[in-house]
């Protein structure tokens, strides 16, 4: 379920593009691809560069879109937070056993109950040790659209946001708070980037 939007703020304020030194994605770097084969959800928007992030390696790749399907106003799923919505949202199998999952910044739009059904039913299809990036906003308004995320084997990352830019409230939601409403995930590491981003990765017990 999308938050409720807010006002419209300069562009100067929320760069169409950033690229920066990703400490996250460097630990993702060190550990996928590598010997064996793995499992990626990936929530976000189609990018070619995602895919490309792990092709050296044994990496399938399933792709959600949780944005579109799930968030956005007028999506099939945008007002509905019951269960069978949620899983009717979600296309990969019950069979599917994820070694990471990355999930942008999309939890920040989505309210406490969506991300609870979410998580509870990824969670199912999750092995012991998968891990779960997250990347946050600081500030107290968020652009109205998630960004578009792209990595990089450098350790980059890059975002583009829509413009022009309005804003809507943002819940920043603390380790804490995801943690309860993240069964099974716990905080591993936690990185601060500048004045207005956090990096999250939560590992699958």
């Amino acid at each position: 379920m999308a938050l409720a939007p807010g006002n419209e703020v300069v562009e100067e304020l929320y760069p169409a593009n950033l690229d920066f030194n990703s400490p996250s994605i460097g630990i993702l770097g060190k550990r996928f691809p590598g010997p064996g084969k793995c499992q990626v959800l990936d929530l976000g928007a189609p990018a070619e560069s995602n895919v490309e992030f792990f092709s050296g390696g044994s990496c399938r790749i399933h792709i959600e879109d949780l944005y579109r399907s799930v968030i956005a106003p007028g999506s099939a799923h945008g007002n509905a937070v019951a269960p069978a919505a949620i899983a009717g949202a979600l296309s990969f199998e019950n069979a599917a056993r994820f070694d990471l999952i990355l999930a942008w910044d999309l939890l920040s739009y989505m309210d406490p109950e969506t991300i609870e059904l979410l998580m509870a039913r990824i969670a199912r299809s999750c092995r012991a040790g998968a891990l779960l990036f997250l990347s946050v906003s600081t500030r107290q308004m968020i652009p109205s659209v998630p960004a578009h995320f792209s990595m990089s084997r450098r350790g980059r990352l890059s975002y583009r946001v829509a413009t022009p830019i309005h804003t809507i409230s943002n819940p920043r939601y603390s380790p804490t708070a995801l943690e309860g409403m993240m069964p099974g995930f716990r905080l591993l590491h936690s990185f601060l980037l500048g004045e207005s981003m956090q990096e999250f990765l939560f590992s699958f017990a």
